[in-house]
């Protein structure tokens, strides 16, 4: 179980906003269009994750994503 206050945090506004910013500026740098908002994206990982762990971890592999997005892009600009 979650002691008070040490986990809370994650749940927050301000937290969360930060997290949205995160994910903006990777899909910013991937360059290349998405059908759903850093919003959107960042409210699905929130409801689906039961901690703060999970919930940092599921971000973590959505901006993992997102980077590889953008690596495949450029190399494939390079081929070309």
């Amino acid at each position: 179980m979650e002691a008070p206050g040490q986990d809370s945090d994650w749940r927050s506004p301000q937290f969360r906003q930060k997290v949205v910013a995160q994910i903006e500026d990777a899909m910013r740098k991937a360059g290349t269009a998405h059908t759903k908002s850093s919003k959107d994206m960042e409210n699905h990982v929130y409801v689906k994750a039961k901690s703060r762990e999970e919930y940092l971890s599921l971000v973590a592999r959505l901006i993992i994503s997102l980077q590889e997005t953008s690596i495949k892009r450029h190399m494939e600009v390079r081929i070309q």
